[in-house]
């Protein structure tokens, strides 16, 4: 297949790519933005009630440690939240690269895609497992087909 030919499936393969890299960049940034990760608080009481059954913590050291704790989630949030702009940078400057070289058209379906795209992810967030293939199933009758409509009957044989 000559390079002119292949062309045309390479910037629909690159649109597709970064249409999904922009979607879920920003859906995490949007994420991330406004919720803390969940169980965040019942983590830092759970690790400070371990090491308070662990380590024999007295009431003072219990006080003195869990500033300590809530500091650290801090930090750990602070640099989540800036490598997801970071991340959402490049996806960004890749989409633009990208649009530069796209026809009108081409950026208004790539624009479309990404919609799609954020939708889908945010479909899935809302409804974990909702439209998603089931694993298979393979019994002691073969695989397991039961969202199928039957097929024909096996042909008479031999008895």
């Amino acid at each position: 297949m000559t390079f002119s030919r292949l062309r045309p499936w390479l910037v629909l393969a690159v649109i597709f790519l970064a249409g999904i890299a922009t979607g879920s960049a920003l859906t995490v940034a949007w994420h991330s933005h406004f919720s803390q990760p969940p169980g965040a608080q019942q983590m830092k009481k759970h690790l400070l009630d371990r090491l308070t059954e662990r380590l024999k913590l007295t009431p003072d050291q219990q006080a003195k440690i869990e500033p300590i704790l809530t500091d650290a989630d801090n930090q750990m949030q602070s640099i989540h939240h800036d490598e997801i702009q970071r991340m959402t940078q490049i996806y960004e400057k890749t989409n633009s690269e990208i649009a530069a070289i796209l026809t009108p058209d081409q950026q208004a379906e790539m624009q479309k895609m990404v919609k799609e795209f954020q939708a889908s992810h945010d479909r899935d967030r809302m409804f974990p497992g909702h439209g998603k293939p089931k694993p298979p199933h393979d019994g002691p009758d073969g695989p397991d087909d039961h969202d199928k409509p039957p097929g024909p009957p096996p042909p008479p044989g031999p008895a």
